[in-house]
């Protein structure tokens, strides 16, 4: 057997070193004295000095979070080589064994993953007694280090919403398509037709897997039915009905944002990068015209508490749970809450009053999907599978782990619409088609298939749990406070169920309905009333939250304008998923990135 030397660099090595988190790269620090003018108090000079007497860390931008946003702004902050810059990360170096996408799974139980859990849930998450788990990346990269790495831009008329609620057209899709465009290196199936719907030579590389059990007769399945199918990021052109699934996944390794933004840079001289680093607050000072300035950031690293100095801004990129948390901390929050845990509010703002996320199902029964009389799949711990993903990066190995740890590969997703949605260019449900491929002695073809509410209008939020740093907020949300959101789920469940069990094509295959979902059995099996019980006991997160800082048109409504600043405190932005005003129709690993690259467009247009 002949391995290639590109596995031994990237794949082989990486293994050996799978459960130890690497150290700090040394990077060179350029320290400066802060602008004595700027009043900042004992206290916030004494903690930035430290316990020395030198001078107090200072730098230009201070960016807390290195994930899908941060790592995009610690790129383009520091490329010029004028600013100095300083990412506080409160996780290490991503795990490598993670840059295997089917490695994914054993995310859940290591020290990368957060490990949030929401409160009980009264329509979620039933067989989790209601508590839904809420996992989000902790290392270099962020989510992006463990994600599912599928490619989605969403639908145009997301951005417009953003850019209508914010009274900003520079966030409609006319004007933000070519920031997407900008950080894209796409190599995908819609690669020969794709115009100007794509980019070329970005950092971000999005590739094909060749691995797609049975999409064949799910297309003509579609086709039959007369469902349409093209490149659902291709913009306006094509925007309802299904599309072959492209990735970010570079010669069969994971390519996060780690990977494309951040190791490139390691050794920029301006850049210096403190890996397990928790923000504890954004230090602020008072302004003459009763508005806060933002002057720093405390931070815990390695036991000792120090405070680091921003003579332009500080740059909030910690994601969708600690943005807020951070932000509330620093008394920038709802008075009312901060006051009941005795913080000073120095800007009373709707922080994490209005988190949304995707509720998703998987329509199974209790012993699995949907049964076919014949075989399309591999068995993926074959030597043959193995020595293929080894030697060049395909086949089953080199895709992403689904199905309560076995392996489901995604072969194709959609958008379709309910009977309620009135606009058929903006969809409101999301479809994923897996197919799951079990070996000898019993060899089956499964297929299922799942569906998230897209454009909930269910909102939840994130509070403190107290005021030290080290509590876990408070998650809620709040799935299913409005029940047309299952509604919605169930209109797309029959039209699915009818692809599937009313197609000949499907019957060509001998197709076997899903058995009954026994936690159901009380309903009549596949009626609405079975499918909204399963929506109930079935639903968890998505892992697509956002919006829990978004940007608005003021501060009753918003915590942040548009140009993505914190209202009444200067020098502040939070530039994340916790940004968006509403939650875009699907996964929010690409909508994170492009706040990421306008956030810094922005910036650097001010300069």
């Amino acid at each position: 057997m002949t391995i290639p030397l590109n596995f031994i660099s990237r794949y082989a090595i990486p293994l050996v070193v799978a459960t130890v988190f690497l150290g700090d790269v040394n990077i060179p620090q350029q320290i400066n004295i802060f602008d004595k003018t700027q009043r900042l108090s004992d206290e916030i000079l004494s903690k930035a000095r430290g316990e020395g007497a030198g001078p107090p860390e200072s730098f230009d931008y201070i960016i807390v979070g290195g994930g899908a946003a941060g790592a995009i702004l610690v790129n383009k902050l520091s490329a010029s080589g004028a600013n100095r810059v300083l990412l506080l990360e409160a996780g290490g170096d991503p795990n490598p064994i993670f840059d295997v996408p089917n490695a994914q799974r054993y995310f859940w139980e290591s020290e990368i993953n957060w490990d949030y859990t929401t409160v009980k849930q009264e329509r979620a998450c039933g067989r989790l007694d209601g508590y839904c788990d809420w996992p989000r990346g902790k290392a270099l990269g962020g989510s992006t280090a463990v994600n599912g790495l599928l490619y989605n831009r969403c639908k145009p008329k997301d951005y417009d919403a953003w850019a209508n609620f914010t009274g900003d057209q520079s966030w409609s899709w006319a004007n933000i398509k070519e920031t997407f465009n900008s950080i894209e290196d796409y190599h995908g199936f819609y690669e020969e037709t794709n115009g100007t719907n794509h980019g070329l030579n970005g950092e971000m590389y999005v590739g094909t897997l060749d691995y797609l059990p049975g999409i064949e007769v799910f297309e003509e399945a579609l086709k039959e039915k007369g469902i349409p199918t093209g490149d659902l990021n291709g913009g306006e052109e094509f925007t309802s009905g299904f599309t072959k699934i492209d990735h970010n996944i570079k010669d069969g390794l994971r390519w996060g944002t780690y990977q494309a933004f951040l190791q490139p840079i390691l050794d920029r001289p301006n850049l210096v990068i403190y890996r397990y680093a928790y923000a504890i607050r954004v230090e602020t000072v008072s302004d003459d015209n009763g508005t806060h300035r933002a002057v720093g950031v405390t931070y815990e690293r390695h036991g000792e508490i120090r405070t680091a100095l921003a003579q332009k801004e500080v740059i909030i990129s910690g994601g969708v749970v600690e943005s807020p948390k951070i932000l509330m901390l620093s008394g920038i929050g709802p008075k009312e809450d901060l006051d009941k845990l005795n913080i000073t509010t120095i800007a009373d703002l709707p922080v994490g009053k209005y988190l949304q996320e995707h509720p998703g199902v998987d329509i199974v029964g209790s012993s699995g999907g949907f049964f076919l009389n014949t075989t399309f799949g591999r068995d993926l711990s074959s030597p043959e599978a193995i020595l293929q993903f080894i030697q060049n990066g395909t086949g089953p190995r080199s895709g992403f782990a689904f199905y309560g740890g076995g392996y489901a590969p995604q072969i194709m997703r959609g958008y379709l619409s309910s009977s309620q949605n009135e606009d058929k260019e903006w969809p409101d449900v999301h479809i994923y088609i897996r197919e799951r491929y079990s070996p000898p002695p019993n060899e089956t073809e499964e297929i299922y298939f799942a569906v998230d509410a897209i454009r909930p209008k269910s909102f939840g939020s994130i509070k403190l749990a107290s005021s030290d740093h080290k509590d876990k907020p408070i998650i809620d949300p709040n799935f299913f406070g409005d029940l047309d959101d299952i509604e919605i789920m169930v209109d797309v469940i029959e039209t699915m169920m009818d692809v599937f069990m009313n197609s000949t094509t499907y019957k060509k295959y001998g197709i076997q309905q899903l058995d009954l979902y026994e936690p159901c059995q009380a309903q009549e099996f596949l009626s609405r009333d079975y499918y909204r019980c399963m929506v109930q006991e079935r639903a968890t997160p998505y892992f697509h939250p956002t919006s829990t800082c978004r940007m608005g048109p003021n501060s009753t409504v918003a915590v942040l304008d548009s140009k993505l600043r914190v209202f009444g405190v200067n020098n502040l932005r939070v530039i994340d998923a916790s940004s968006m005003p509403f939650i875009p129709s699907g996964n929010t690993n690409m909508p994170s990135m492009l706040i990421g690259a306008r956030g810094a467009e922005i910036i650097l247009a001010e300069q």
